[in-house]
């Protein structure tokens, strides 16, 4: 019996296996740290005079005067009701029901009633903002490293605020994920 190429990959031949694709599961599920390794270059200067580069130099004083504060500067008493959150998306959106129209005859959704369909709507919220906070780490990553490959002082400086903005929508999506939804 021959492998084929999606037995391969994805250890069984059928690629739209609904039940199979359900029943994958995290392996790594209590893992907090996950280790990329990568190779760049990470460049000094020895040249601390400040405002070589103008327009870097203002983008970075209107940076340090505009930074806004995610603890204080938002409204976290303001209550969220997924429930009414996804009643309010599929109304939105025209959909006939909560199964979004969709011909569901013969799949295992075909049995599902209302309150799994909210339900599963909450998982996706949670799930698709914890995908954006997760890129917003990314970003954050990324910032830092520009930090680390610019040559100029003025450079270094703005760029640093970027790290800063990347941390504060880390930080807002990770507290709205663990104070208003069911956590990330």
């Amino acid at each position: 019996m021959a492998i084929t190429e999606n037995e391969s990959i994805i250890g069984r031949d059928e690629i739209n296996d609904l039940e199979a694709i359900l029943s994958i599961t995290n392996t790594e599920k209590d893992a907090v740290v996950s280790h990329v390794q990568s190779h760049y270059d990470t460049i000094f200067t020895w040249d601390y005079e400040k405002g070589h580069r103008p327009k870097l130099n203002r983008l970075y004083e209107k940076a340090k005067t505009s930074m806004w504060n995610g603890e204080t500067d938002l409204p976290w008493d303001t209550e969220v009701d997924q429930e009414m959150v996804v009643l309010n998306n599929a109304a939105a959106q025209g959909q006939a029901g909560l199964s979004q129209g969709m011909d569901l005859a013969g799949t295992p959704f075909e049995k599902w009633t209302d309150k799994e369909f909210i339900q599963m709507g909450i998982e996706s919220q949670n799930w698709t903002l914890s995908q954006f906070m997760h890129g917003e780490q990314g970003a954050l990553i990324c910032t830092a490293r520009i930090v680390e490959s610019v040559p100029w002082i003025d450079a270094k400086y703005y760029a640093s605020t970027q790290v800063m903005d990347e941390a504060r929508h880390v930080e807002v999506f990770a507290k709205y994920l663990d104070t208003k939804l069911s956590g990330h």
